[in-house]
């Protein structure tokens, strides 16, 4: 049988300073109205949440 190897350090991944901790999360909620293109900086994308629908 052979020894093993030492296992080689892997150094972390490099985060980007403005992703580093802590990042505020963004949870999905409801509204009445949807934003603006402009509301929001970099746009306003959004999405029809089509589960749960009732008519």
């Amino acid at each position: 049988m052979t020894p093993a190897r030492p296992r080689r350090e892997v150094p972390p991944p490099r985060v980007p300073a403005d992703l580093a901790g802590p990042v505020e999360v963004a949870l999905a909620r409801s509204v009445n109205e949807i934003p603006g293109p402009h509301a929001l900086p970099g746009g306003s994308p959004y999405e029809v949440k089509w589960d749960g629908y009732l008519h």
